[in-house]
């Protein structure tokens, strides 16, 4: 692969060359943060989906929790009527 330009017009004058070698040292640093982004967002969708479920089977469990808990304290409510308690 040839450059665009030599390393004669490198030595001649240095800054444009480190001005080149920081062109490519930016364009590397941008490619790797949008590839960490993009393993972020997939690890974030994963434990998004893992905590939904999660909630789902929490909400089941509450709403069977609830109905136990009403039909409990109706029980305690016969009891107390009928003087057992």
């Amino acid at each position: 692969m040839k450059l665009p330009v030599s390393f004669e017009q490198f030595s001649k004058d240095p800054t444009k060359a480190l001005m080149f070698l920081l062109l490519f040292v930016v364009a590397a640093l941008y490619a790797r943060s949008e590839n960490q982004a993009k393993y972020a967002n997939e690890v974030c969708e994963k434990r998004l989906i893992k905590c939904e479920a999660e909630l789902k089977n929490m909400s089941v469990m509450l709403k069977s929790q609830d109905s136990l808990c009403s039909a409990l304290v109706t029980e305690i409510k016969i009891y107390r009527s009928l003087g057992k308690i």
